[in-house]
């Protein structure tokens, strides 16, 4: 098979696995799904399309992982799941909005610490080009994960100043880009599929939520 029609591109390369056409295809469906459940006008079938795609791109990720990282996989699940759950439970319904505001934030700082990360030590994932240099396109992906997680950060920061949520959306839509900025530095297809699809997201809810106020 040549190349220009390896499917592999759209896999998720996770712990040198090579992607199957399957892997891609699954990822392929799931923001199919995705993107027709944000952008259909019936909110009840286009939430339900949406929940099936995040459910088969969470299915994708688990498919192309090693057995050996499941475990791992199981407990962050269990551990992040468990305080969710918990807060949910505990924290009005009017707060739930704050703690996605810290979260976003706390994802933009990652999406900082991660690119500088990547820059300083480019060879672990191949970042350099045959003198030892980083190449100019990675250059340009972990410069925009700086800049992009750093406006996040400080969107989430000004919300929590404010105490208003104008742009909740549109910062996790940023958080989103980030990841998608790592993947594709990283050669992640995963991390880019997931944060194109998160990015998309929050684009379109900003979008939903800016005309429904122009209506109101």
């Amino acid at each position: 098979m040549s190349a220009a029609f390896d499917p592999s591109w759209l896999g998720a390369r996770i712990d040198g696995v090579d992607p199957s056409p399957l892997v891609a295809g699954m990822w392929l469906v799931a923001a199919a799904l995705l993107l027709c459940g944000l952008w259909l006008r019936a909110h009840r079938v286009g939430n339900r399309l949406a929940l099936a795609g995040g459910m088969l791109a969470v299915g994708a990720a688990l498919y192309s992982h090693d057995v050996v990282n499941l475990p791992e996989i199981a407990s962050a699940l269990a551990i992040g799941g468990s305080i969710g759950l918990t807060l949910a439970r505990r924290c009005a319904a009017h707060r739930l909005p704050w703690l996605l505001v810290v979260a976003y934030g706390l994802l933009g700082l990652a999406g900082m610490a991660t690119s500088v990360a990547l820059f300083l030590n480019p060879f672990a994932f191949a970042l350099v080009d045959g003198q030892g240099h980083v190449t100019p396109a990675h250059g340009a992906l972990l410069l925009a994960g700086v800049a992009i997680g750093g406006l996040v950060a400080l969107g989430a920061l000004l919300m929590l100043v404010r105490r208003t949520q104008p742009g909740l959306a549109l910062v996790g839509s940023g958080a989103g880009w980030v990841a998608a900025a790592l993947g594709l530095a990283m050669g992640n297809s995963a991390l880019l599929l997931v944060g194109g699809m998160a990015g998309a997201a929050g684009l379109r809810l900003g979008w939903r939520a800016r005309a429904l106020g122009r209506a109101a």
